[in-house]
């Protein structure tokens, strides 16, 4: 069962340049993503695909940021590249109250631009 879905889209050039700003990159991505982005040499359309899908991550929660931060949605990569959901503190705290059972999340991005989706399963049918 769908408790939630979220959609995000992002200009690269706008992630780029936010990236200029060091608050921004500490502020925004955990150290885990920024491992990530270091061996991607701080490629920005990485950045702005994962800024994307903490963008999508909040719509699906159904709070946006403010009542949860960046540092508490964190996007994993398994070993086949595939993308998945790190929760912890509040934005666990929600998606445990919406009885939700895990967070499933798509990225992709082109030269210009960056987009996630995100959906809440709550498992069952």
């Amino acid at each position: 069962m769908i408790l939630g879905i979220g959609l995000d889209i992002i200009e690269t050039a706008r992630v780029e340049k936010a990236l200029q700003n060091p608050v921004f990159l500490k502020k925004v991505y955990t150290e885990g993503e920024q491992e990530y982005l270091a061996k991607r040499k701080g490629n920005a359309q990485s950045a702005a695909g994962i800024f994307a899908a903490k963008e999508a991550v909040s719509k699906a929660l159904g709070t946006g940021f403010g009542p949860i931060s960046f540092q508490e949605v964190e996007i994993v990569w398994d070993e086949n590249g595939k993308p998945s959901v790190r929760l912890t503190g509040r934005a666990l705290m929600k998606l445990q109250e919406m009885g939700g059972k895990q967070v499933l999340v798509s990225i992709t991005h082109i030269k210009d631009l960056a987009a996630a989706q995100a959906v809440i399963d709550g498992g069952g049918r």
